[in-house]
Protein backbone atom coordinates (compact mmCIF):
# COMPACT_ATOMS: atom_id res chain seq x y z
CA UNK A 1 0.00 0.00 0.00
CA UNK A 2 1.43 3.34 -0.96
CA UNK A 3 -0.32 6.66 -1.09
CA UNK A 4 1.57 9.19 -3.17
CA UNK A 5 3.22 11.93 -1.13
CA UNK A 6 4.42 15.22 -2.59
CA UNK A 7 7.83 14.89 -0.94
CA UNK A 8 9.22 18.11 -2.39
CA UNK A 9 6.22 20.04 -1.10
CA UNK A 10 7.00 19.13 2.52
CA UNK A 11 9.64 20.77 4.70
CA UNK A 12 10.80 23.51 2.33
CA UNK A 13 12.37 25.43 5.22
CA UNK A 14 14.40 22.34 6.18
CA UNK A 15 15.53 21.85 2.58
CA UNK A 16 16.81 25.41 2.45
CA UNK A 17 18.93 24.85 5.57
CA UNK A 18 20.59 21.95 3.77
CA UNK A 19 22.33 20.49 6.83
CA UNK A 20 22.50 16.90 8.04
CA UNK A 21 20.43 17.98 11.06
CA UNK A 22 17.70 19.51 8.88
CA UNK A 23 17.81 16.45 6.60
CA UNK A 24 17.28 14.23 9.66
CA UNK A 25 14.21 16.27 10.63
CA UNK A 26 12.95 16.14 7.04
CA UNK A 27 13.20 12.36 6.60
CA UNK A 28 11.53 11.86 9.99
CA UNK A 29 8.71 14.18 8.96
CA UNK A 30 8.29 12.38 5.62
CA UNK A 31 8.18 8.96 7.29
CA UNK A 32 5.44 10.33 9.57
CA UNK A 33 3.43 11.73 6.63
CA UNK A 34 3.72 8.44 4.75
CA UNK A 35 2.66 6.59 7.92
CA UNK A 36 -0.47 8.76 8.14
CA UNK A 37 -1.42 7.83 4.58
CA UNK A 38 -0.96 4.10 5.12
CA UNK A 39 -2.90 4.18 8.40
CA UNK A 40 -5.77 6.00 6.69
CA UNK A 41 -5.90 3.22 4.11
CA UNK A 42 -5.88 0.59 6.85
CA UNK A 43 -8.81 2.32 8.56
CA UNK A 44 -10.75 2.27 5.27
CA UNK A 45 -10.18 -1.45 4.74
CA UNK A 46 -12.95 -3.52 6.28
CA UNK A 47 -11.18 -6.89 6.09
CA UNK A 48 -8.08 -5.89 8.08
CA UNK A 49 -8.11 -7.90 11.27
CA UNK A 50 -5.41 -8.66 13.77
CA UNK A 51 -2.09 -7.00 14.33
CA UNK A 52 -0.04 -5.50 11.54
CA UNK A 53 3.26 -3.68 11.46
CA UNK A 54 3.42 -0.68 9.15
CA UNK A 55 6.88 0.32 7.91
CA UNK A 56 7.45 3.74 6.38
CA UNK A 57 10.78 5.27 5.47
CA UNK A 58 12.46 8.06 3.58
CA UNK A 59 15.92 9.05 2.46
CA UNK A 60 17.71 12.11 1.12
CA UNK A 61 21.30 12.88 0.21
CA UNK A 62 23.13 15.89 1.59
CA UNK A 63 25.90 17.54 -0.39
CA UNK A 64 28.13 20.38 0.89
CA UNK A 65 27.36 22.68 -2.07
CA UNK A 66 23.88 21.58 -3.22
CA UNK A 67 22.30 20.92 0.18
CA UNK A 68 19.51 18.33 0.42
CA UNK A 69 18.99 16.24 -2.71
CA UNK A 70 15.86 14.24 -3.53
CA UNK A 71 15.36 12.07 -6.60
CA UNK A 72 16.46 13.94 -9.72
CA UNK A 73 13.46 15.07 -11.76
CA UNK A 74 15.33 15.52 -15.04
CA UNK A 75 18.48 14.57 -16.85
CA UNK A 76 19.81 18.09 -16.23
CA UNK A 77 19.31 17.73 -12.50
CA UNK A 78 20.97 14.28 -12.50
CA UNK A 79 23.94 15.80 -14.39
CA UNK A 80 24.12 18.61 -11.83
CA UNK A 81 24.31 16.01 -9.05
CA UNK A 82 27.06 14.04 -10.85
CA UNK A 83 29.09 17.21 -11.42
CA UNK A 84 28.73 18.13 -7.75
CA UNK A 85 29.94 14.64 -6.75
CA UNK A 86 32.96 15.16 -9.02
CA UNK A 87 33.81 18.58 -7.57
CA UNK A 88 33.17 17.80 -3.88
CA UNK A 89 33.38 14.01 -3.77
CA UNK A 90 31.71 13.26 -0.45
CA UNK A 91 27.99 13.02 0.32
CA UNK A 92 25.99 11.88 3.31
CA UNK A 93 22.83 9.84 2.96
CA UNK A 94 20.26 10.49 5.67
CA UNK A 95 17.44 8.02 6.16
CA UNK A 96 14.60 7.25 8.49
CA UNK A 97 12.52 4.20 9.26
CA UNK A 98 9.31 4.18 11.29
CA UNK A 99 7.49 1.08 12.48
CA UNK A 100 3.93 1.36 13.76
CA UNK A 101 2.02 -1.49 15.31
CA UNK A 102 -1.60 -1.65 14.19
CA UNK A 103 -4.07 -1.28 15.89
CA UNK A 104 -2.21 -0.38 19.13
CA UNK A 105 -0.45 2.52 17.31
CA UNK A 106 2.81 1.94 19.19
CA UNK A 107 5.51 3.60 17.12
CA UNK A 108 9.29 3.62 16.89
CA UNK A 109 11.40 5.89 14.68
CA UNK A 110 15.11 5.63 13.92
CA UNK A 111 17.33 7.73 11.69
CA UNK A 112 20.65 6.75 10.17
CA UNK A 113 23.44 8.22 8.08
CA UNK A 114 26.24 6.97 5.87
CA UNK A 115 28.90 8.85 3.97
CA UNK A 116 29.88 7.97 0.41
CA UNK A 117 33.25 9.08 -0.95
CA UNK A 118 33.71 9.30 -4.70
CA UNK A 119 36.72 9.32 -6.98
CA UNK A 120 36.21 12.97 -7.91
CA UNK A 121 39.01 13.01 -10.49
CA UNK A 122 37.67 9.86 -12.11
CA UNK A 123 34.18 11.37 -12.34
CA UNK A 124 35.60 14.59 -13.83
CA UNK A 125 37.52 12.61 -16.48
CA UNK A 126 34.38 10.59 -17.22
CA UNK A 127 32.37 13.78 -17.72
CA UNK A 128 35.06 15.25 -19.97
CA UNK A 129 35.10 12.05 -22.04
CA UNK A 130 31.36 12.48 -22.50
CA UNK A 131 31.94 15.82 -24.21
CA UNK A 132 33.98 14.15 -26.94
CA UNK A 133 32.17 13.11 -30.09
CA UNK A 134 30.50 9.79 -29.43
CA UNK A 135 31.63 9.80 -25.81
CA UNK A 136 29.31 8.61 -23.08
CA UNK A 137 29.29 9.67 -19.45
CA UNK A 138 28.45 7.52 -16.48
CA UNK A 139 24.95 9.02 -16.56
CA UNK A 140 24.57 8.11 -20.26
CA UNK A 141 25.62 4.54 -19.54
CA UNK A 142 23.25 4.27 -16.56
CA UNK A 143 20.31 5.55 -18.59
CA UNK A 144 21.13 3.18 -21.47
CA UNK A 145 21.21 0.29 -18.99
CA UNK A 146 17.73 1.28 -17.71
CA UNK A 147 19.16 1.95 -14.26
CA UNK A 148 16.60 3.71 -12.04
CA UNK A 149 18.58 6.95 -11.77
CA UNK A 150 15.40 9.00 -11.31
CA UNK A 151 14.13 6.74 -8.50
CA UNK A 152 17.06 7.21 -6.09
CA UNK A 153 17.72 10.14 -3.77
CA UNK A 154 20.52 12.16 -5.32
CA UNK A 155 20.54 9.74 -8.27
CA UNK A 156 22.87 7.75 -6.02
CA UNK A 157 23.07 4.06 -6.90
CA UNK A 158 26.21 2.67 -5.28
CA UNK A 159 25.10 -0.91 -5.87
CA UNK A 160 25.27 -0.48 -9.65
CA UNK A 161 28.51 -1.90 -11.15
CA UNK A 162 28.85 1.18 -13.38
CA UNK A 163 28.86 3.42 -10.30
CA UNK A 164 31.00 1.17 -8.09
CA UNK A 165 34.14 1.98 -10.06
CA UNK A 166 33.80 5.62 -8.91
CA UNK A 167 33.28 4.81 -5.21
CA UNK A 168 36.36 5.21 -3.01
CA UNK A 169 34.63 4.18 0.20
CA UNK A 170 31.51 4.11 2.34
CA UNK A 171 31.49 5.09 6.00
CA UNK A 172 28.43 3.25 7.24
CA UNK A 173 26.51 0.34 5.76
CA UNK A 174 25.55 -0.22 2.15
CA UNK A 175 21.93 -0.96 3.10
CA UNK A 176 21.65 2.46 4.76
CA UNK A 177 23.00 4.11 1.60
CA UNK A 178 20.42 2.15 -0.37
CA UNK A 179 17.71 3.68 1.82
CA UNK A 180 16.73 1.16 4.49
CA UNK A 181 19.07 0.29 7.32
CA UNK A 182 18.44 -3.28 8.43
CA UNK A 183 19.90 -2.50 11.84
CA UNK A 184 17.50 0.44 12.30
CA UNK A 185 14.51 -1.69 11.28
CA UNK A 186 15.47 -4.33 13.85
CA UNK A 187 15.99 -1.66 16.54
CA UNK A 188 12.52 -0.26 15.82
CA UNK A 189 11.03 -3.75 15.99
CA UNK A 190 12.70 -4.41 19.36
CA UNK A 191 11.42 -1.04 20.62
CA UNK A 192 7.86 -1.99 19.66
CA UNK A 193 8.11 -5.32 21.46
CA UNK A 194 9.36 -3.59 24.62
CA UNK A 195 6.54 -0.99 24.69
Amino acid sequence: MVRPVDERGIGEDLRQEGTIESATKLVSMLAEVKRGGVLEELKEMKEVAGERIVLTADQVVTHPTLGILEKPESREEAEQFMMAYANVPSVTTVGSVMLTEWPSMKTSLKTFTSTVRFDGEGLKKDMEKGKEEGGKTLLDRLIEADAPVYDCAGGLMIENPLVKEFIVGVDGTEDSVLGLSRRSVLECYRDLKEK
